[in-house]
């Protein structure tokens, strides 16, 4: 607080009129101490002062009213390692309209006070202090010397810059005349490459030019005389067809081709030399040909079959034995080993017996073991004259086994486990989801043994239907599931079950979808059983070993009703409940239709 008054004391006796300058600031050392010398320009006119000390930062500074400094403000170094003054940063400041020139001293350990002894040597002004040892410096000395080392040293920064700047363009103009050159030599390189790589070019398209000249020329060679001995074939072929001689009627690779008609059906039977797959059986093509993928001559003779109205030709083409079938046909296609058989209803003969016509490699023979319907011999006379040709009799009787379809079992819960046995405590092999098909092959209790890809397994039996078992909202639900899996399987299952179906049940169904039929009246019906009309669905009961679902009257909601999948109902039954439907199989008036019942929502609606 002392020193803050004294400070303000000597800046209210400052002369603002006047201005002094001090010239320099020396440091002198002797024997009797060491003191800071302020030169001032003038013993006239001296301004105030005030000195202050900051033992935090060690700093003593100095400051003078009205004062000017001839070397300017700044920061001045001048001994890092002395005891005393290590540096003086030099600034004006203005305190209360009175402009101040600062001298901040940077210290050392030498001074500790703003207490020093002050003096007046005309126009120095003198600052004391009580150690001793220190070293003599002057201001503008150091100033001077340092900024002749300064500029010294930024010119030969200069002189260095310059030399360096004209080594540098040298190095660079060498180093582009070197990549000149450089370029020069990889394009004249380049040049040659191509050149060589042309010429090599151009002498393989004229040798391979040569080459498929050749290859075309041996072609057409070739073509000519494979063309001269097919006509040649042919005409022998034609005429051994109508002459009915004995040669070699068979195309290469093939031992037997038999035409066989009566009985209400129609057979052709092919048997090669080497076996057929039936995945290699293609067809028929729009123009109505079979190809099989067998290997053989590129081309043949056209092998036309003079009989039936199944095969119409066969020849051997560039991907195989092709059977150019009559219009129309849709046959059924058998492939066992090397024999591949065809076969369609036939009509047209209203004969008992049966019509053979048969090319083997000895010849073409023809048979015909029918009867008039009116016709009935007995037992001897038809083996007396079976015997007469006996020789000839064609072997070649295929059996065709009709096989029922299986059904598809399709998830109809989220998500349901596949056990490897009928317990929930066996190995889970997979998780299925909603939408999964699988092959139903057993029922054990409450589950069902079924085939998942190549793994069998077990699941249980509520969480699982059959396509026709699917209520209204599964059904919508299964569609979407099979569109985004890129399938179409829902729209197409209800095919899937046997083929004779059709022969057994002649039946209308169709699914109402959740609403009742408007077509059916609800007036003249036997009042026996639950009317589903007259109940709504409140309840399922789903964690038991069966499912059970609780309807309840829609005019008496006291009276309710269980009912368990195959429980009876006015005109029906139960077909299926599931953990938010019931599906109802109604017959009213020889129709069947699907009824669906589901529970409501939170806001009173169907879920």
């Amino acid at each position: 607080m002392m020193k803050c008054k004294s400070l303000l004391l000597l800046m209210s006796l400052a002369v603002a009129s006047y201005s002094a300058q001090i010239k320099d600031v020396r440091f002198v050392c002797d024997a009797s101490g060491c003191q800071t010398v302020f030169a001032f320009a003038s013993d006239k006119d001296l301004p105030s002062f005030y000195q202050k000390f900051n033992a935090s930062a060690k700093k003593l500074t100095v400051g003078f009213s009205g004062t000017s400094f001839a070397l300017g403000e700044g920061d001045f170094d001048v001994d890092a390692d002395s005891k005393f003054i290590k540096s003086v940063r030099v600034v004006k400041d203005t305190y209360k309209g009175t402009a101040f020139l600062k001298f901040e001293m940077t210290v050392g350990s030498s001074i500790t006070t703003d207490k020093n002894e002050i003096g007046l040597d005309r126009s120095n002004f003198l600052i004391k202090f009580k150690n001793k040892g220190g070293k003599s410096w002057t201001l503008s000395k150091l100033f001077a010397d340092r900024k002749k080392q300064a500029d010294k040293l930024a010119l030969e920064e200069k002189k260095a810059a310059e030399q360096k700047a004209i080594e540098d363009k040298k190095a660079a103009e060498k180093a582009a005349l070197e990549e000149k050159k450089r370029l020069a030599a990889e394009k004249k390189a380049a040049e040659k490459k191509a050149l060589e790589e042309k010429k090599v070019a151009e002498k393989a398209a004229l040798e391979e030019k040569k080459r498929l000249a050749e290859e075309k020329k041996a072609a057409e060679k070739a073509a000519r005389e494979q063309e001269k001995l097919l006509a040649e074939q042919q005409k022998q072929l034609d005429k051994a067809i109508n002459e009915g001689g004995k040669i070699s009627a068979l195309l290469p690779n093939l031992k037997e081709m038999t035409v066989l008609m009566g009985s209400g059906m129609e057979q052709f039977r092919l048997v090669a030399e080497s076996p057929i797959d039936i995945r290699n059986v293609s067809g028929p093509d729009k123009n109505n040909t079979l190809t099989v993928g067998l290997a053989g001559p590129q081309r043949s003779p056209l092998f036309r079959i003079g009989s039936g109205s199944l095969v119409k030709s066969v020849t051997w083409g560039a991907n195989g034995l092709k059977i150019q079938l009559k219009t129309a046909v849709k046959p059924v296609m058998l492939v066992q080993d090397g024999v591949l058989v065809l076969q369609v209803a036939e009509d047209a003969i209203n004969k008992d017996g049966l019509i053979s016509w048969c090319a083997r490699p000895d010849g073409i023979f023809i048979r015909d073991w029918m009867r008039a319907v009116e016709e009935k011999p007995d037992f001897d006379v038809f083996v007396k004259r079976l015997e007469k040709e006996s020789k000839k009799i064609i072997s070649g009787s295929q059996t065709f086994h009709l096989r029922p379809v299986l059904r598809e079992l399709i998830v109809v819960a989220d998500e349901i486990e596949f056990y490897a046995a009928p317990n929930e405590n066996s190995q889970v092999l997979q998780r299925l989801v909603f939408g999964d098909r699988l092959v139903s092959l057993d029922l054990t209790g409450l589950y069902r043994k079924v085939q998942y890809g190549n793994r069998v397994g077990y699941v249980n039996r509520r969480s699982v239907g059959f396509y026709d078992e699917l209520t209204s909202v599964q059904a919508e639900r299964l569609k979407q599931v099979d569109l985004d899996r890129g399938t179409n399987l829902a729209v197409n299952a209800g095919a899937i079950t046997s083929q004779l179906d059709g022969l057994y049940e002649d039946k209308v169904t169709y699914s109402s979808f959740g609403r009742r039929d408007p077509f059916v009246e609800v007036k003249g019906l036997v009042e026996e059983g639950i009317n589903i009309n007259q109940v709504e669905l409140v309840g399922i009961i789903w964690e038991s070993d069966v499912p059970m679902a609780i309807l309840v009257d829609t005019k008496n909601p006291s009276i309710s009703y269980t009912l368990k999948e195959d429980d009876k109902i006015l005109n029906g039954k139960v077909l299926k409940i599931t953990q938010t439907d019931v599906l109802f199989l109604i017959q009213e008036f020889g129709v069947s239709r699907r009824y669906t019942m589901g529970l409501p929502d939170k806001f009173g609606g169907q879920k």
